[in-house]
């Protein structure tokens, strides 16, 4: 859990150090209540940017895999049009990424949030790092994160889109041939 992990980025070296992958063994993480401000996570009143971290954070720890526990966790209504309440006891909008459409559109088919698709931005920004490394290294594109100031660890990355926008531009650039 990048909760328990904090900003210790040592431990998760550690981790991955014991990491048997001739064996199947791989690196998931996940995020579920915490970590909360200013680390990456999902919840409602986090920046833009921090909504797309939690996937550069995954990426930069070599994650495999990410899970996510729910992402329509609302207390239940009786009625489907009543109003959307979060669950008691949980960070605002945690577990929930989509909203039903009844409530929310003239359809009833589930309607994104604006966290979704920051998530799927995240992991776009991903591909945009994966297309750099298999191109020149794994190492090149983690220092590229860096240099633009996208990302440095889970304290300290953009807070704003402009460093994101110079990173994925440096890939266009670099990689377009």
């Amino acid at each position: 859990s990048e909760w328990v992990l904090g900003t210790r980025e040592d431990l998760v070296k550690d981790i991955i150090a014991e990491l048997r992958p001739d064996l199947g063994e791989e690196w998931w993480t996940y995020v579920c209540m915490g970590p909360s401000d200013p680390q990456p996570n999902w919840h409602l009143g986090m920046r833009g940017t921090q909504h797309r971290a939690v996937m550069w954070r995954a990426w930069k720890e070599g994650g495999t895999g990410f899970l996510y526990w729910g992402t329509n966790c609302y207390e239940k209504a009786m009625i489907p049009s009543a109003e959307i309440c979060f669950r008691r006891g949980l960070p605002p909008g945690d577990g929930v990424l989509f909203y039903p459409g009844e409530v929310f559109s003239s359809s009833k088919e589930p309607v994104a949030s604006l966290r979704l698709e920051r998530i799927l931005s995240g992991m776009q920004d991903i591909e945009y790092l994966n297309l750099y490394s298999s191109k020149y290294g794994r190492e090149e594109a983690l220092a590229l994160l860096e240099k633009t100031g996208a990302y440095l660890g889970p304290d300290r990355y953009a807070h704003d889109h402009g460093p994101v926008d110079v990173m994925r531009g440096e890939v266009y650039r670099t990689c377009r041939s």
